[in-house]
């Protein structure tokens, strides 16, 4: 049994903004609606920008994402507590090429305790940027906010260090792997559990081996299973 574990807070200078080269991924794991080819074909802009920063008791992630002709615009917020970082709220936008918003979803507080969310569950998009700063010796486990009504487990596990070219240059990385647990849908047991694992499709992500464990590169899809499959590489930081 692997335990939930929540993500400790930041290191020190963690805060900043960092460039990715976006782009569709070449080899799909998942047989989705959603092509992410489609969805960031007619691009003015191949690059997304990820800016972290301190808010009072809170860290805040803003995304911002190319899409069609538009950006896909995320702000989320993390509330600091002693035992680590808790999801505290959630605005996503998309924004059209005439800068007009044609698309929102806000979730002001997640309740966790009203509603029974456990503390050691993030938005999903926002993983990529934050795994880092987890002790990553031994699997982890966490859950993954993709609605309130579907909220699914993960197990999280390094790979191993890696020195990795990016369009930034090489950098010393470790390398981590992210795929649900199967078990959370279905019992399957040890057994089959262990069979099923090669066949998982899985979320690859590798962090800046030195603090503040940057994300250099992230590869699957931007969401839940069967969402849009990009590839993020780091391009520059500020």
């Amino acid at each position: 049994m692997t335990a939930l574990a929540q993500i400790p807070a930041p290191p020190a200078g963690f805060a900043g903004t960092a460039r990715y080269a976006i782009r569709a991924r070449d080899k799909r794991d998942y047989n989705g609606v959603l092509d992410a080819k489609r969805i960031l074909s007619g691009m003015t802009s191949h690059e997304s920008v990820v800016t972290l920063r301190e808010d009072s008791d809170a860290v805040v992630l803003e995304t911002d994402h190319p899409m069609f002709t538009g950006r896909l615009r995320e702000q989320i917020r993390y509330a600091r507590t002693p035992s680590g970082l808790v999801a505290d709220s959630l605005v996503r936008e998309i924004i059209d090429d005439d800068g007009a918003v044609v698309r929102r979803e806000a979730v002001p507080t997640y309740l966790h305790a009203k509603i029974g969310m456990p503390v050691e569950m993030y938005p999903e998009v926002t993983l990529p940027f934050i795994l880092g700063w987890m002790p990553l010796d031994s699997r982890k486990s966490l859950y993954a906010w993709i609605n309130d009504r579907f909220v699914a487990k993960l197990y999280v596990e390094s790979a191993g260090k890696e020195m990795l070219a990016a369009p930034i240059g090489k950098r010393e990385t470790v390398k981590v792997i992210m795929y649900p647990d199967l078990n959370d849908w279905i019992s399957l047991g040890s057994v089959l559990t262990k069979l099923a694992k090669p066949f998982i499709p899985k979320y690859r992500m590798w962090f800046e081996a030195a603090a503040p464990h940057r994300l250099v590169r992230f590869e699957g899809p931007y969401g839940p299973p069967g969402a849009p499959e990009i590839v993020l590489e780091l391009a520059s930081l500020a």
